[in-house]
């Protein structure tokens, strides 16, 4: 029996300097089959905290931030990997359970719009019958008028015999 790797690979970011998109685009090419490694590049512009407003002077006599490590530095290297923050167990189940309140909505939906296409394809079944049906009709009327035509066609050539012959003079006799 083996063993189950229940543990999650970790997830990596692999960041480009800006001013460096044909690192970006070699390392996209070679790394685009690895899922854990998402190539971005570096999307930082300036200081975030600014502000339009004018500020009393500053009371801290350093940076609150920590200092950035000469690794960690893309001016220095143009690239850098970093681990991806795992979410937490709390957002992984409320992820978990909107993706199973979807999954069940996606299903209610299926199961109508299944019902729906069965409805519709009694529907055109029915109405298939129905132009079989005018169709048989239309060829039948067709035939009863072509026949009635071609009485009509009698009866109007023997009335033109009979109105020629009354109107026709009467053969005189040679004596």
């Amino acid at each position: 029996m083996q063993a189950v790797d229940t543990e999650v690979p970790a997830h990596y970011l692999f960041i480009v300097a800006r001013n460096r998109p044909d690192i970006l685009e070699r390392v996209r090419e070679r790394l685009r089959d690895d899922v854990r490694i998402e190539v971005i590049g570096d999307r930082r512009r300036g200081e975030r905290r600014t502000s339009a407003v004018a500020r009393a002077a500053e009371r801290r006599r350093a940076d609150r931030r920590r200092p950035t490590r000469h690794w960690d530095d893309l001016s220095v290297y143009p690239t850098l990997v970093v681990q991806k923050r795992v979410e937490s167990y709390a957002g992984l189940q409320q992820r978990v359970m909107a993706g199973d309140r979807e999954s069940r909505a996606l299903r209610e939906e299926n199961d109508r719009l299944t019902a729906e296409n069965a409805r519709l394809r009694e529907a055109i079944a029915s109405m298939e019958r129905r132009v079989e049906a005018l169709v048989a009709a239309d060829a039948s009327l067709k035939a009863d008028a072509t026949a009635m035509l071609a009485q009509a066609q009698e009866v109007i050539g023997a009335l033109l015999v009979r109105f020629r012959e009354r109107l026709s003079p009467p053969p005189r006799n040679a004596s």
